[in-house]
């Protein structure tokens, strides 16, 4: 299989596989997504909106970042600590920050004078537009590389993330005839792609055993550990408060089932997806569904208490969006009728509204409870962690 996509990138790649022998496919999808100043994410490239390759729901409107900034309000009211921390990972161009901040300030200014907002930004090119953008919150947001900067139980308030744990490097792994074998990628006599299969080490086996995962015979899935490994993190940075994860994907119980035996990874460019992973490199991003169970349980692991696991659309119901919308369908101008149909979007069946999932998780709270929990769906495999 021929590498395309950024030739500097694409000749990084093999002359590490010339130098070192095969590597993982995650290595490869960390370097394609990762590198620095030539990977998806660290280049100056636009990836969000229209000229970008995928929308996300901040893109759409401001109410999804004025229901969080809602939703955070009541949770600052849960904290004993005078300062409210906010800790964003991966804030894209920073839109989703802005409508929060905007929301806080305007209609929650007693909350806004004790936010301190953290964005989580490894990306240079994102940082620079962030920081153009937040300019009139300059008093309260404030940036980091990593959540590891954080000193272990210093966060007192909520960190969250939208569209984060999808775009983690994945391990894929093939189940054949009831023995776990793990990807990697070679040159061959051509200097070309070439996917060979090694036994799966025994992190991954450890991942299918605590979580109990069972695939059938000859699927080929993703294992995130990189994400448990992050999870964990979260955890141990916490001190009091939640975390909330706002995703696509399922737990372990809907993910594995057999009609995804060649698993959930999928390229998007310029709008349009694909399963090549090696064209584009470097210029298209490459995501995978979220197992949620694996985030409930690992968190557990430094202290995470799963509080629910619900779906966008009963998350920002609960929060107020009907109201909205409400208000808007009552009004004839062109405008409304437009933002409207933006609105619905957010909540659509079988769309954004169920396709995305929200996790909640809690670390020493009392009462734990929150609004945008208030009604949850129905408890089947999509929902059962």
């Amino acid at each position: 299989m021929e590498l395309t996509g950024k030739k500097e990138l694409v000749s990084i790649i093999k002359d590490r596989i010339q130098r070192e022998g095969a590597i993982s496919f995650r290595d490869f999808m960390d370097m394609a997504l990762y590198y620095p100043e030539l990977g998806y994410y660290t280049s100056p490239k636009e990836k969000i909106g229209g000229f970008g390759d995928f929308f996300t729901a901040s893109e759409l409107d401001s109410v999804f970042g004025e229901l969080l900034a809602k939703q955070f309000v009541e949770i600052s009211n849960k904290i004993e600590s005078p300062k409210f921390q906010i800790v964003e990972i991966g804030a894209g161009k920073g839109y989703l920050a802005y409508d929060i901040l905007k929301t806080l300030q305007e209609r929650y200014p007693d909350v806004y004078t004790k936010t301190e907002y953290t964005i989580i930004e490894k990306s240079p090119y994102h940082i620079q537009t962030q920081k153009q953008l937040l300019n009139q919150f300059s008093d309260v947001v404030r940036w980091k590389q990593d959540i590891i900067d954080f000193e272990d139980e210093s966060i007192t308030g909520v960190v969250f993330s939208n569209e984060l744990f999808d775009a983690f490097p994945v391990h894929i792994i093939r189940n054949i005839n009831g023995k776990i074998y793990e990807l990697f990628l070679t040159l061959d006599g051509d200097g070309q792609i070439k996917e060979v299969l090694k036994e799966a080490d025994e992190n991954i086996l450890r991942y299918l055993r605590e979580l109990n995962i069972k695939l059938p015979d000859g699927m080929q899935t993703e294992v995130n550990l990189d994400a448990v490994d992050y999870i964990k993190k979260i955890g141990k940075k916490i001190k009091e408060g939640y975390n909330i994860t706002i995703d696509y994907g399922y737990p372990s119980a809907e993910l594995y089932k057999p009609y995804r035996m060649r698993g959930t990874l999928l390229c998007y460019y310029k709008h349009t997806y694909s399963e090549n992973f090696y064209e584009n490199v470097g210029m298209q991003d490459i995501t995978s569904h979220v197992n949620f169970s694996a985030l409930s349980y690992y968190g557990r692991l430094s202290g995470l208490e799963t509080l629910a696991f619900t779906d966008q659309a009963h998350f920002l119901i609960n929060l107020g969006l009907m109201d909205i919308i409400s208000e808007l369908a009552e009004k004839e101008d062109i405008q409304s009728y437009e933002r409207l149909n933006r609105l619905k979007t957010l909540v659509m069946p079988r769309g954004m509204g169920e396709k995305f999932k929200v996790l909640i998780q809690y670390k020493n709270i009392k009462e734990p409870f929150i609004q945008g929990i208030k009604i949850l769906p129905p408890l089947t495999d999509r929902y059962k962690l």
